[in-house]
């Protein structure tokens, strides 16, 4: 597949704002006036389930209400989705979306994904977590340059794990692949350990993965290039595929969503809790520590980074015929 290299799937828009936190304003009518459901459509222990319990520690005194996580694995993400999109839009139940995970399912199974972009909405947006290139420690590729060459020397040799065709590192891939010239083969897995598993016991040559997997298999796999716009302050010695002469821009959100027709005062409010607690340093800390930085997005900024993440994968599933 060829892509051309206009094609960045997802741009980060806005920065990193630090003020001080306050107590979030009353929203009319007195919301919140119980607890609230949390939904986190992945199992316990994952990337997005720390962050969320990460953001929810910080929210619950601002809010004066429990926040709930609940548990909703299932089909990458969408059995929780679909959850959320039967709810009915009055605040007291949220999930956390991570798009382009939130994206791809409608787009390339849109008669086997239970949900429809437009039945979800962008509250905020409280992090940003770019994607990598990885192989292991004890690799003989020590720069991108090392990997790039061996790769156009020998197409199709590299093996490149991914946690299934047609997800999010499955289109990073494919990016890097048109964007340096080369040609991989890649092997599907059924999540982030196991595709983790195969490239520590050497079953694949390298894999895309988020910050999250540099940061906690710092020692054990290499990076050899971030797919964002500037560094990482978490690996300030890791070059942007940028800065090497590849247009490779792919990050993933964490994002608090809800069902469409959430009222405007509840969507005020959910973006003043969100600035609030993007604000704290110790949340701040927190998520760097989980690999994750913290950015806010306003409901505004929102929209329009997960709209414009959507037209380009839209238009790499219409160029590529990736629907089911």
């Amino acid at each position: 597949m060829k892509l051309r290299t206009r094609l960045a799937l997802w741009i980060l828009v806005g920065t990193v704002v630090v003020a001080t936190a306050g107590p979030a304003a009353a929203a009319p009518g007195d919301y919140p006036t119980r607890d609230i459901q949390i939904i986190v459509p992945f199992a316990p222990g994952g990337g997005a389930d720390a962050s969320q319990r990460a953001f929810n520690k910080y929210a619950e005194p601002i809010v004066g209400r429990s926040l709930v996580i609940v548990n909703r694995p299932g089909a990458g993400g969408a059995t929780g989705w679909a959850e959320l999109a039967r709810q009915r839009p009055d605040g007291y139940t949220l999930a956390i979306a991570t798009p382009p995970f939130t994206i791809i399912p409608p787009l390339v199974k849109p008669r086997q994904t239970g949900y429809k972009l437009d039945q979800l909405d962008t509250i905020c947006i409280y992090a940003v977590v770019p994607d990598v290139l990885l192989v292991r420690e004890d690799s003989p590729w020590k720069t991108l340059k090392d990997f790039v060459d061996y790769a156009k020397a020998n197409p199709k040799k590299v093996k490149a794990g991914n946690t299934g065709t047609l997800g999010a590192d499955f289109m990073t891939t494919l990016l890097i692949e048109h964007a340096t010239g080369i040609e991989l083969t890649q092997i599907p897995f059924t999540g982030g350990a196991q595709q983790l598993q195969a490239a520590l016991s050497g079953t694949i040559d390298a894999m895309v993965a988020s910050t999250l997997f540099s940061v906690a298999q710092k020692g054990k796999m290499r990076t050899l290039a971030i797919a964002s716009p500037r560094r990482d302050p978490m690996l300030p010695d890791v070059p942007t595929f940028q800065e090497l002469g590849y247009n490779v821009i792919s990050e993933r959100y964490r994002a608090l969503a809800a069902p469409k027709g959430l009222p405007a005062h509840i969507v005020d409010y959910w973006a003043r809790v969100c600035k609030q607690v993007t604000d704290n340093p110790q949340f701040r800390e927190e998520m760097t520590k989980l690999g994750q930085p913290v950015a806010y997005l306003g409901p505004q900024e929102a929209r329009s980074a997960v709209n414009t993440m959507t037209e380009h994968i839209q238009t790499l599933v219409e160029k590529y015929n990736l629907a089911e």
